[in-house]
């Protein structure tokens, strides 16, 4: 017989208190749309593949992970999002290394954010960009983060909302004016040219790809999402569309306008700012670095907003310390997860500033290491999606096909990437990401010896509870002492 639990095993966040639009300001600014339009045309660019190409490819395979997404999304409410999707496919196995690839790709995107807010910020200031003053200034960046997210998700939400919109916004009007300067100019021939080589285009494939990572992060707050069952799915695609689009308008004005000014974006050193220069639009570049600075901002808070979470479903399930799974009594955020995810950032960014020589270099090399983790984490739930609907009985042929596709593609994509990194200077990004497999491995290791039970919990999710039917039963939930009898 079916029986309603006294509280769930989510209980202490802020339960159905986020707008779809919220969740889709969430998964927009972990994709920081603004920052990957003034950098990833060029990145595919120097790799020598067809821009338009690669990235509408990168699109499509985007779209055939996020349909996996949504099996999971629209069956159940998980602040781990997708570990808690891999380990209902996959066992408590892929459970955990879809874990380990989340806390990669959320914390070194976080750490990426922060430094790149620093480092246009203090561009904007007029301070010289030093190792030591980026430093400090990311520093300053990850306090002020720490503030916005203690207080609640509704606050964050709200500023990662306003932020990104406004990033946007200013991005897309750059991008009008480069567009309407140039636009008796363009080679519209050398803008739709198809690809020459099959290793240039799926090297070309996996930078694009890079640029729209991030997109499922909505999954990660669908505990505190009204209606999550619908809203989360919806806001997933929506997200990606968002950014894709953004990115995709950025990448066709950008190859444009470099045929319109005949200069070459495969050089190496050539730069967006070099482009705005030669079309006559120098004093536009600030605009352009207000937008990044916002998109930064945002994705920061949202990156963080989602590796919290997983820290602390992780908690709940006795994967790690059960401090990792307490939430604040007033402000209802997994307070102590957000102090560790933002004090390991800061860490983090200190030594790779310190390891690697500029802060392009680093940022680079951050970048890539949160891509490795999202397309890793892709493939585990992609494939666990296939598993997951034939135990449940719904397994449909053409799911089936997307999910297969959707697995071999992210770990084709993953292989050429690392191809791609390895002997630049962003392949501190393999290191970071080895050292990190490396110590989960061990740390997986010990937790089968001392606590094999914690492994049977991996993938607690939301589960319906006495006060769901009946408003008059309140009771405390042992995590931050708070009720279940909110929203």
């Amino acid at each position: 017989m079916f029986s309603l639990g006294a509280r769930s095993d989510v209980a202490g966040l802020d339960r159905r208190s986020l707008r779809f639009a919220d969740l889709t300001a969430q998964s927009v600014s972990v994709m920081a749309p603004c920052a990957a339009a003034a950098t990833t045309p060029l990145l595919v660019a120097q790799s020598g593949a067809s821009l338009l190409w690669s990235l509408l490819t990168a699109i499509v395979l985007s779209a055939i992970v996020s349909r996996c997404i949504a099996e999971f999304a629209s069956r159940m409410s998980a602040p781990g999002s997708l570990y808690t999707y891999a380990a209902k496919g996959l066992g408590p196995a892929g459970g955990i290394a879809a874990a380990v690839a989340l806390v990669l790709a959320y914390g070194v995107l976080g750490t990426f954010a922060a430094t790149s807010a620093a480092w246009f910020l203090l561009g904007l200031m007029g301070i010289a960009q030093t190792l030591m003053s980026v430093g400090s200034a990311t520093l300053v960046i990850l306090a002020v983060a720490a503030v916005v997210l203690f207080r609640g998700i509704r606050l964050s939400a709200r500023v990662s909302l306003v932020v990104e919109a406004v990033a946007v916004a200013l991005v897309l009007v750059v991008l009008a004016v480069l567009t309407a300067r140039i636009w008796n100019h363009i080679d519209f021939d050398a803008v739709v040219a198809a690809p020459t080589g099959v290793t240039g285009y799926l090297g070309g494939v996996a930078v694009a790809t890079c640029a729209l990572v991030g997109f499922e992060s909505a999954a990660s707050l669908s505990v505190e999402a009204r209606r999550p069952l619908r809203t989360v799915p919806m806001a997933v695609r929506l997200s990606l569309y968002i950014g894709a689009t953004v990115v995709l308008v950025a990448a066709v004005a950008q190859a444009a306008g470099f045929t319109a000014v005949h200069l070459d974006p495969a050089s190496a050193g050539t730069t967006l700012a070099d482009l705005m220069r030669a079309a006559g639009l120098g004093s536009v570049m600030p605009l352009l670095d207000v937008g990044i600075v916002a998109s930064s901002v945002a994705c920061l808070l949202a990156s963080t907003t989602a590796l919290a979470r997983v820290l602390m479903s992780l908690g709940r399930e006795g994967v790690l310390p059960r401090r990792f799974g307490d939430t604040h009594v007033r402000y209802k955020t997994p307070s102590f997860a957000i102090m560790i995810a933002l004090v390991a950032m800061a860490v983090l960014a200190l030594l790779v500033l310190a390891c690697v020589s500029g802060v392009a270099a680093a940022s680079g090399a951050l970048v890539s290491g949160a891509a490795f983790g999202f397309l890793a984490s892709y493939a585990l739930v992609c494939a666990g999606a296939v598993a997951f609907l034939r135990r449940t009985g719904e397994l449909r042929r053409s799911t089936a096909v997307v999910a297969v596709v959707g697995a071999l593609t992210s770990t084709g994509v993953f292989i050429a990437f690392a191809a791609a990194v390895v002997g630049t200077s962003w392949a501190l990004s393999i290191v970071v990401a080895a050292v990190w497999v490396v110590v989960s491995i061990g740390g997986y290791l010990l937790l089968r010896v001392r606590r094999p039970q914690a492994l049977s919990r991996i993938g607690i999710h939301e589960n319906p509870t006495r006060v769901d039917v009946w408003s008059g039963y309140l009771v405390g939930s042992g995590w931050g002492r708070s009720t279940e009898g909110g929203r």
